[in-house]
């Protein structure tokens, strides 16, 4: 029975004013970049590690404020056992009671056990520095009272204590080249003692001694080169001064600086490491350090001594390409202790438990981090989400917001008008553009825009039934008291059209016939509504009622383009018989076609909402674009 570090609480640490975070075991944090994910993988290198360098600048700040030397940065950690023990206690096991010791604590209610650790960053005056305290907490206090908790236990926390906690940190910028070279690195720990008695080693040595003699021997270069190298002796007055050329590491402690890696793949020669793309280095480099965490637990368990391991890794995705990404995802999770993952990669988020994920974003200025609230998800809202939006949408995790259409047309569209209106991206701006297939399928959507706090746009039809099915969506993810910040992001198409109708009843009927010219040739028109007129249009409900079931009784319809308004609803019937076709050109084609209203009304509407909220641009641009 092992541990797990089940909650970290962060205050006034960079960028995080207050946040309380909740770890599982295989934890990933994603975001865009500058939000605070690695400030929070530093945050647990300052509570675990010795040394951790820290400064004035890793105290949070508000906007234009002085920072007051009496502000304190805390960061507390609470660990606690994995498992519940037969009596149904969570309780530390024997190996881990010993080693916590009279630093352990006890739940006064549930009688469950724990470990609270904290780390106090503190002006030191005398030095005229930052010091970082450790200590261990008596209680988990409350949320809202971490910053004025102050009772400790007596026991101070040893580093041999920490040593059965080591943390190891990956960041993006690995490569193995450089690693082999630096004593220190993980590499440099596993080859620097390769585990051979002292015996053996005698021979070893004795061995490469003789070689480097052959070699000395046989290369009239080197023989040369020692000759005049010796002469040394003669300038620095030495009688038993000498020099030796090494071409082959001569004691067993100097073999890490010569060994060399090489690769080879089924079409290639054999190359060393540092010939070979970053892609492949930094997956070694990865590889080393899980080679070297094995290694560590081996020796742990073989001395009986506790030991969890926790592998902050920074970008795992970094040069490699999607299934690479997802190898490489799969042995991270395969990896013993507790892991703590940023990324930016869709490959990964993908594969992760839905459960694992932490959201992190940060407004003005602060650092804030979710989850997703599955408690109140049934299985059908779980499989919606993670094969409809973590498997195929996961780059959406990723936005500063999203906008949801319900078609294709929609989604080709908008990010047209966007780049016109705002000229710029609508990804450039942190936004994402999605159609969800269809008017009931915003939900899985809405939760995870509202449970990871991303702001949420909705462009819609507005049929009456797609207007109640969106208003009951809204209402049951965020809530009464949050409807109205949501349906003010929310456009409804008027006089419940769709929007290929939209932009026929808006003025746009030339545009949309120029795009079906392209698509179809001269004439269209007239031959579909030579092929179409006056046939069956399906089934429609009367105003009357069967007087035995008292159900409306339906009739059959049929096609009339006889008139001016009959034309135009051939046009919008020939659109939708071929709207794939017809939803990559119409918004290049409006854009072109006009000098004034490029924009279409109801979208120009939603545009404002969007850049009242991001300042895309200022208020001066806007008045100018409108």
């Amino acid at each position: 029975m092992g541990i797990l570090i089940k909650e970290i609480r962060i205050r006034n640490f960079r960028s995080y004013k207050s946040a309380d975070i909740i770890l599982s075991n295989n934890c990933v944090l994603i975001g865009a970049n500058n939000v605070g994910k690695t400030t929070l993988l530093q945050a647990i290198q300052v509570a675990f590690l010795r040394g951790v360098r820290i400064s004035e600048e890793d105290i949070y700040l508000e906007t234009n404020e002085v920072l007051p030397k009496s502000r304190k940065a805390i960061i507390d950690v609470l660990i606690v056992p994995s498992k519940k023990s037969e009596e149904g206690y969570y309780e530390f096991d024997e190996n881990w009671f010993e080693h916590i010791g009279e630093l352990r604590s006890e739940d006064t209610v549930t009688l469950d056990q724990f470990f609270a650790l904290r780390a106090i960053i503190s002006y030191n005056p005398l030095k005229g520095e930052y010091d970082i305290e450790k200590k261990a907490l008596i209680d988990w206090p409350a949320s809202e009272a971490v910053e004025t908790y102050s009772q400790y236990k007596k026991n101070r926390i040893t580093d041999k204590f920490l040593q059965a906690l080591p943390v190891f940190y990956m960041d993006a910028k690995r490569d193995i080249s450089v690693e082999m070279k630096d004593r220190g690195s993980y590499w440099g720990r596993l080859v620097r003692d390769v585990g051979l008695d002292d015996e053996d080693i005698e021979k070893i040595e004795t061995t490469l001694d003789t070689i480097n003699n052959e070699i000395i021997h046989k290369s009239p270069i080197l023989k040369h080169l020692t000759d005049n190298l010796s002469k040394i002796s003669r300038t620095v007055n030495k009688r038993d001064s000498s020099i030796k050329i090494n071409p082959v590491s001569r004691k067993i402690r100097d073999l890490n600086r010569g060994i060399d890696l090489t690769f080879q793949d089924e079409h290639s020669e054999r190359f060393p490491i540092s010939n070979h793309g970053m892609g492949t280095r930094s997956w070694i480099t990865f590889l080393t350090v899980v080679a070297y965490i094995s290694w560590r637990i081996e020796k742990m368990r073989e001395e009986e001594i506790p030991y969890h391991p926790i592998l902050l890794l920074e970008e795992p995705e970094a040069h490699l390409h999607p299934q690479a990404q997802r190898k490489i995802f799969q042995q991270i999770n395969d990896l013993s202790g507790q892991k703590i993952v940023s990324t930016h990669s869709p490959m990964i988020v993908g594969q992760v438990d839905i459960n694992d994920i932490r959201h992190i974003s940060k407004l003005d200025g602060r650092s804030s981090v979710n989850f997703i609230n599955t408690a109140n998800l049934n299985d059908v809202d779980l499989r919606k989400i993670k094969f409809e939006i973590l498997k195929s949408r996961g780059d959406l995790l990723f936005a500063n917001a999203i906008l949801l259409c319900e078609g294709e047309t929609e989604e080709q569209a908008i990010p047209i008008f966007f780049k016109e209106y705002f000229n710029c991206e609508a990804f450039e701006a942190g936004i994402n553009i999605i159609s969800v297939g269809g008017s009931g399928k915003y939900k899985p959507f809405l939760r995870i825009a509202k449970d990871l706090n991303i702001k949420v746009y909705i462009f819609s039809d507005g049929e009456a039934k797609t207007i109640k099915e969106v208003n009951k969506f809204v209402k049951q993810v965020y809530g009464e008291e949050k409807v109205e910040d949501v349906l003010n992001g929310i456009k409804f198409l008027p006089n419940e059209n769709d929007f290929e109708k939209y932009l026929i009843s808006s003025g746009y009927a030339e545009e949309v016939s120029i795009a079906m010219t392209e698509i179809l040739g001269d004439g269209f028109l007239e031959r579909y509504i030579s092929l179409k007129d006056q046939t069956s249009n399906g089934t429609r409900p009367t105003r009357e009622k069967c007087g035995t079931c008292n159900q409306f009784i339906y009739e059959k319809s049929f096609r009339d383009y006889s008139n001016d308004d009959g034309r135009l609803q051939a046009l919008l019937d020939c659109i939708h018989d071929n709207k794939t076709a017809y939803s990559s050109i119409i918004a290049d084609i409006i854009i072109n076609n006009r000098e004034t209203g490029k924009i279409p009304p109801m979208i120009e509407n939603l545009f404002i909402a969007i850049n009242n909220d991001f300042k895309i641009f200022s208020q001066e641009e806007q008045a100018v674009s409108i």
